[in-house]
């Protein structure tokens, strides 16, 4: 393990900042401190030295070009001095006094951002030559304009004919403190004053000219114009946030490149430019390839491919430079350089030609495989139902330890781990979305029993506040990943975050409930704005999704009209909860009885301090009462006696009392729970108001929190119980007395009275500011783009029977579609109880394009949508299944829909160009065999295989045809192949974890290759609409 790094996560965290800063990846570290060569002053970036000094000294001597030797030096030296926690000015002085004829030194100042360069002559060992230069670019220069940045070199070389003053003690001090310390910042202007702009790097020209220009007889070498010129592309990164210093490309890395360069030039010449970059690009193979072979290291394979990318480009551009090199000794070096990367390459891509071998090997390898083995389709639905169905399920303490991401101090145990959604993303790399998905499988299937465990020693409210803070967690991505375009909607995204989130708030209150001391919460009423309204609009895919929705409806409608107010409304009402509660409460009681006693004797020490200092007016006044004044105009400096006095008087001042607590009871008592609020009660209303307000958590408005308010702050505070992060706060309207008063009362004019108020602040909680259910409804509805349809967009926005809506209005419609269709259209209602039916009718009569995409939508989103809910599930012939949806239950009725469909089938088995009719029938036929009873799950099993076998058919035709094509006809290829994707994703649709869809080797297969044909679609599509 190399020095500096005291484990394997600080090894790892060395690997990835060097190949940040080598490579430049997409994605690189915010801020100066979050990388580690770089964080703490640049404290670790020396190692970059090191690593350039190992490689080299790894090479073959025997086949190494003479000038490598005097890299090597060069390195050695610099390596030694670039360690500023052991840098001295001894070493310092002894590495300069070591210099031999043609050796070369270099010294990089993060500090001044500058490097030098000191070169001892060929021919005369007691003269140097000197350059130095600026290294890294302002950031207004870097961030100013797209175009490249260029630096020159060599820089200015400038002679000394002495090379003892390098090694001076009071010159090596010098370049000491220049390593350690900035001496000059760039300066910005803010707020009317000149500051130290410490974000951007330093000034550097105390290093490229102030301390060269204090050498004794110092020349500028004119010879220096036979030198090879060369520039350096500034490929700088500069990563701005909120921290000290943001993160910017290794200075020291820049600087080594530009040292290579200049000695190589200088040797070689001309060709000295392809050697350095041969040399760098050597360079580069090996540490891509020691990290990728490395035991402790791990280097994705995105990062492998973007570093093994930009070599393979840095070969191409030298290319033509090596072919142009006609010197038997140096071209030896080169062909054996470049042999060396290309081995190491293939080390870690062993073929690039993986798709060959696949096709030759495919014939032999199915013919080995034992197709009859069951663990070959045990596919992860299998194993998902079996860890939420069996509560003795047990996970490997390694996976736990790596979901876990609570204090370890917590008494979890291993059955009942809470998925964090950073350990998800992180360390198990999952995607956004498969990672909500984990979490929302957690909330629905264990967080009522996460919390009905008994709590650990000490660790009472444990589970509420982890909860919470899962909650909390969750809710910020999902809202991010299902509702961050305003111009495309997830329905089913945002349904499940609704169901999600109701089944968390239901997991609490419930148990709240049932705990003797919360019991009142059930006379409660729970008001989440919208959220019964809701229920009709949800997409919901299966019939457990349908099941727990009607839980959730019938569970938070029995707390709607409750007698007693909400949880976050009338806190000071004689029925709260919170007044309620704290009335019972003795520690509450007493706690505000001594807060009011308190209160009664700051009042009292109040009045006798204003009545003290009304004495002392008094006593001042009286004393030069009958003395006249004697000050006459300016004529004199100072105040004459009675004037002093007088205005000492009236300079007395008494700042008002204002009393921290509400005079009335049932206030005090609000305000009161609201600072000793039981931290399970806290949890739960912060989970219910941050839902409410779930659109808009941090809401602008104009409120005064009391513990932020003077008195109230100073009074209150130390018996707040909370914890620091809570959501809901106590606030006011308005702002207390004491801070909006202005100017003390006049202790002369005023009565005692006047420097006495009541309570000022309101008894408020954070507002609510929740969606409106507009705009919530649209984010459960599908948008339509087509010209023709997109006027009847409010068709799909109701469950009402608009038929005659849309009959009233054809009159006023442009006639590019016929009135039959715009009626069918309007009558073919989402959520209606005859929508099945007209279906029926619809398929019978085709009476609608299935192939236009807008009535797919149409048809799609109201099959799969809840519909409207019955309060009174008693005529209905399962609890569970909407009105909408009950024909699915009638076995009559699921026939003559079979048929229907059959018969469409029959009719576009060849026609492959209407792929969304084949989508359309399968999400039909899916969502009948999710609903209908038992005895017709065979006849729509078999119906959903035959939609498949068509896809796989169609799927065959289109790959034929695009065979067929000539390469040049790129349209038409496209066209094909957004075909093919849409005919895959139906083909997807018919596996579920129903076993008559997926229970054979051939189901397995067909899976397979339906999601293998349908990704390499898209990656070969320029068109990634669909991923």
């Amino acid at each position: 393990m190399p020095h500096g790094c005291k484990n394997v996560r600080q090894f790892q965290e060395l690997n990835e900042s060097i190949l940040n800063h080598l490579f430049l990846p997409f994605y690189l570290p915010s801020s100066a401190e979050a990388d580690f060569c770089i964080r703490s002053n640049h404290r670790n970036e020396y190692m970059i030295l090191e690593c350039v000094d190992e490689f080299l000294n790894s090479m073959d001597r025997t086949m190494m070009l003479p000038i490598i030797q005097v890299l090597i030096d060069c390195t050695q030296n610099w390596s030694m001095l670039q360690k500023m926690h052991q840098l001295s000015g001894f070493n310092l002085q002894l590495a300069i006094e070591k210099l031999t004829c043609g050796s070369f030194l270099s010294l990089y100042f993060h500090a001044q951002n500058a490097s030098i360069l000191i070169e001892i002559d060929e021919n005369n060992s007691n003269q140097a030559l000197i350059s130095s230069w600026q290294v890294l670019l302002p950031t207004d220069a870097v961030t100013s304009s797209v175009q490249p940045h260029l630096s020159r070199f060599p820089t200015t070389v400038y002679r000394l004919f002495d090379r003892s003053y390098l090694s001076t003690t009071v010159h090596c001090e010098l370049l000491m403190d220049f390593m350690k310390n900035p001496i000059e910042y760039s300066k910005a202007h803010k707020a009317s004053r000149e500051i130290n702009e410490t974000k951007d790097v330093p000034m550097s020209h105390y290093v490229c000219q102030w301390w060269i220009q204090r050498l004794p007889d110092i020349k500028v070498e004119h010879n220096s114009n036979t030198f090879v010129q060369f520039s350096k592309k500034h490929r700088d990164q500069v990563r701005w946030n909120t921290g000290p210093k943001p993160f910017r490309r290794s200075g020291l890395w820049m600087t080594i490149k530009v040292v290579f360069q200049t000695i190589l030039t200088k040797h070689f010449g001309h060709i000295g430019v392809a050697i350095y970059k041969l040399l760098i690009t050597h360079f580069l193979t090996h540490i891509i390839s020691t990290r990728y072979n490395s035991v402790n290291s791990v280097v994705s394979v995105d990062l492998l491919v973007h570093c093994i990318r930009k070599i393979l480009r840095r070969l191409n551009k030298i290319e033509s430079l090596l072919s142009s090199i006609d010197s038997n000794d140096v071209n030896k070096w080169i062909q054996l350089t470049k042999y060396e990367i290309q081995k190491k390459i293939k080390e870690i891509f062993p073929t690039m030609d993986w798709q060959s071998s696949i096709r030759i090997n495919e014939k032999q390898l199915l013919i080995d495989s034992n197709l009859n083995d069951t663990e070959l389709y045990r596919h992860s639905c299998e194993t998902l139902k079996k860890y939420l169905n069996s509560a003795d399920s047990k996970m490997s303490n390694t996976t736990l330890s790596n979901f876990r991401n609570y204090d370890d101090t917590m008494n979890v145990d291993e059955d009942f781990f809470m998925p964090s959604f950073g350990v998800l993303t992180n360390q198990f790399k999952y995607t956004i979305g498969t990672a909500l998905t984990r979490m929302e499988i957690w909330a629905i299937s264990w967080s009522e029993r996460w919390i009905d465990r008994p709590p650990s020693s000490g660790r009472e409210t444990e589970h509420f506040q982890m909860l919470a803070q899962f909650f909390d967690h969750y809710q910020s991505q999902a809202l991010k990943y299902y509702c961050s375009n305003n111009d495309e909607t997830d329905p089913i995204g945002y349904s499940q975050f609704i169901l999600t989130s109701l089944t968390i708030i239901c997991a609490m209150h419930h148990k709240l409930c049932q705990d003797r001391r919360f019991e009142r919460l059930k006379s409660h009423c729970i008001d989440i704005p919208n959220v019964i309204d809701l229920f009709e609009y949800l997409v919901l895919l299966n019939r457990e999704d349908m099941i727990r929705a009607r839980n959730l409806y019938d569970y938070f409608q029995k707390f709607t009209h409750q007698s007693n107010p909400d949880i976050l409304t009338d806190i000071e009402a004689e029925n709260s909860f919170g007044v309620y509660f704290a009335s019972h409460s003795t520690k509450m009681t007493n706690i505000l009885r001594k807060i009011q006693t308190q209160s009664e004797q700051d009042k009292k020490d109040k009045i006798q301090e204003v009545q003290k200092a009304k004495d002392k007016y008094t006593r001042l006044m009286n004393s030069i009462n009958g003395f006249p004044c004697k000050c006459y105009g300016e004529l004199y400096s100072d105040q004459c006696r009675r004037c002093r006095i007088e205005q000492q008087a009236n300079n007395i001042g008494v700042s008002i009392y204002e009393c921290p607590i509400p005079s009335k009871r049932a206030s005090a008592l609000a305000v009161m729970f609201e600072l000793r609020m039981p931290i399970e009660v806290r949890c739960y209303r912060d989970v219910v108001w941050q839902f409410a307000n779930r659109f808009q958590l941090q809401p602008i408005n104009r409120m005064y929190e009391w513990l932020k308010v003077r008195p109230h702050s100073n009074k209150l505070e130390s018996y707040f119980t909370g914890p620091n992060n809570y959501k809901v706060k106590l606030v006011s309207s308005t702002n207390s007395i004491t801070q909006s008063h202005g100017a003390d009362p006049s202790i002369a004019l005023a009565a005692i009275d006047d420097f006495l108020y009541e309570n000022s602040l309101q008894v408020e909680l954070s507002p609510t500011h929740s969606l409106t259910f507009q705009d919530e409804c649209r984010l459960l509805t599908p948008q339509l783009n087509h010209l023709d349809y997109k006027h009847l967009q409010f068709s799909i926005e109701s469950t009402q029977f608009v038929q005659n809506r849309v009959i009233a209005d054809v009159s006023q419609m442009e006639q590019r579609l016929k009135p039959n269709l715009l009626i069918e259209f309007g009558s073919f209602r989402s959520g209606h109880r005859l929508q099945w039916w007209n279906l029926l009718t619809i398929l019978e009569l085709d009476s609608l394009p299935l192939g236009e995409e807008s009535v797919a939508i149409l048809i799609i989103h109201s099959i799969l949508q809840y519909g409207p809910v019955t309060e009174n599930p008693d005529g209905l012939v399962s609890k569970w299944c909407s009105e909408s949806h009950q024909q699915l239950l009638d076995d009559n009725f699921v026939d003559e829909l079979i048929l229907r469909l059959n018969r469409h089938l029959d009719e576009c088995t060849s026609l492959w160009q209407n792929e969304l009719v084949l989508v359309v029938i399968t999400t039909i036929t899916m969502r009948i065999l999710t609903m209908c009873n038992s005895t017709r799950e065979k006849n729509v099993a078999d119906l959903a295989l035959k939609c498949r076998r068509i896809g796989e058919k169609w799927i065959d035709l289109i790959s034929t045809s695009i065979q067929t094509m000539s390469s040049s006809r790129f349209d038409e290829i496209e066209n094909l192949r957004r075909a093919m994707v849409t005919v895959n994703i139906a083909c997807l649709l018919t596996f579920s974890t129903h076993t008559r869809v997926l229970s054979s080797n051939q189901h397995i297969t067909s899976l397979l290759k339906a999601a293998t044909n349908m990704n390499e679609n898209l990656i070969l599509s320029k068109n990634h609409m669909y991923m």
